[in-house]
């Protein structure tokens, strides 16, 4: 109750949120099971992948007592494949059993809000601000600054992770205090990026005086980019222009990306790579149990039983069409990377007008923002990267590019129709025309 009080008063002039999952009972009385199955997976992924990388990359590793210790790990991994070998279906029962009891805790427990735990600002009587978080079952953390110490706000994406098997519940927008010391303090986290975008003109309004906003792993022609987006940088991407078709007229412009050839063997490389390792995987199962009946045969020969060994001549090693146990899990990984790549492929299109700048995916709406409020422009992320189109309180998020190229040169076409009409630099003629972005590449 003491802590209670001491957080309470005196009032807070900023609530924001923060989603820290806590375990659950049930979590705990199976993560000692959770964290055995995680060592055995981990070791035998990590060993296949070394091996992988050794015949797929030739990357060798000339470390001799290294690879002593790879390979009796191997042998042991191998053994321990035959040993379990007939009771392998149930444990993979059991623990689905499990994962799915956890999961349906966790996400339950997520969506009811029992993961949100409260950050408080304050301000005291000589001007710094106070920093704090409660946690459950711990001490409040607390932390005293000036609001001159602040050198920047952050934005960043942060994965939630919860339960025993820490399955991913949600992705949120997360908001920093970034002070000259290199600390960092988070005073809101949330799902949707407007209600951050909210939080960050309130604190803007606390520290006195406006400071940098900044996304990470951000690129853009204008505010908050981490990575600006130079005059020169724009010119190219705009004379290449990666995927991305644009139709004008002097009322609008609209911005959607192309499908390429080199799209889809980029997604046919991505998918036999990934497959292959999977079925170089389910390959070295079968190598593993007749390996393993082999060590078995030994160990039992060393203790004095009569003992009769068979070397396979081909080591269980079968291919897919051989057997339905192991297609299937293969071409349910490549059906998964086929959907993955649909998905990538979904064509982004904007309209951008003088009153809003429009989004959808495929025939999917994704928002609107009015064109003249619009701050920034940015491109998010490395892998699998997004646009976001910001105003002071409202934002626009446009998804899944393949590449960052791509979306850069989305970023700057979109950036550019949005001038167009903010500064009133309309074209004479209302004719439409479809083009290359090479076109208008070297206009003012």
């Amino acid at each position: 109750m003491a802590d209670d009080e001491n957080i309470a008063e005196p009032q807070p002039v900023y609530t924001g949120t923060i989603l820290y999952p806590s375990p659950s009972p049930y979590a705990l009385a199976i993560t000692p099971l959770v964290q055995l199955k995680k060592i055995f997976q981990s070791l035998y992924t990590s060993l296949l992948k070394i091996m992988w990388q050794e015949l797929w990359a030739g990357e060798v590793q000339n470390n001799e007592a290294f690879n002593l210790i790879l390979f009796l790990i191997f042998l042991l991994l191998a053994w321990l494949t035959f040993s379990f070998r007939t009771a392998s279906q149930w444990l993979f029962t059991l623990f689905f059993i499990f994962w799915f009891i956890d999961n349906s805790i966790s996400h339950r427990n997520f969506q009811r809000g029992h993961y949100i735990r409260r950050v408080y600002l304050r301000l005291n009587r000589a001007g710094n601000l106070s920093w704090q978080l409660q946690l459950p079952q711990r001490p409040p953390l607390s932390m005293e600054f000036n609001p001159g110490q602040v050198r920047a706000i952050g934005v960043r994406r942060r994965e939630i992770r919860g339960g025993a098997f820490q399955d991913k519940l949600a992705t949120v927008w997360q908001g920093q205090l970034l002070l000259y010391d290199g600390s960092d303090w988070i005073f809101e986290e949330d799902q949707n990026l407007d209600r951050v975008l909210g939080a960050i003109a309130t604190i803007q309004e606390l520290l006195g005086e406006p400071v940098p906003v900044g996304f990470e792993a951000s690129h853009g022609p204008g505010a908050y980019a981490l990575n600006p987006i130079t005059t020169q940088e724009e010119a190219r991407l705009l004379q290449q222009g990666q995927g991305v078709g644009i139709k004008r007229t002097e009322r609008k412009w609209q911005i959607f990306s192309r499908w390429r050839w080199g799209d889809s063997w980029l997604l046919i490389q991505q998918i036999f790579r990934e497959s292959g390792f999977l079925l170089f995987v389910m390959l070295m199962m079968g190598f593993m149990v007749q390996l393993g009946a082999i060590l078995d045969g030994f160990r039992r020969a060393f203790a004095g039983e009569m003992v009769y060994v068979e070397i396979p001549t081909n080591f269980g090693l079968m291919m897919p069409w051989q057997d339905w146990r192991i297609g299937l899990p293969l071409l349910l990984a490549i059906a998964i990377m086929i959907y993955r790549g649909w998905r990538l492929s979904r064509v982004k299109y904007c309209a951008v007008d003088q009153h809003f700048v429009r989004a959808n995916l495929d025939n999917q709406p994704l928002g609107k923002v009015p064109t003249d409020a619009v701050e920034a422009v940015l491109t998010v992320g490395q892998e699998k990267p997004e646009i976001l189109v910001l105003t002071a309180s409202h934002s626009l998020v446009i998804p899944s590019f393949q590449r960052l190229e791509e979306a850069l040169t989305y970023t700057c076409i979109l950036s550019k129709a949005i001038n167009a009409f903010v500064l009133a630099k309309r074209q004479p003629e209302a004719t439409e025309t479809t083009i290359h972005p090479k076109e208008f590449a070297d206009e003012p």
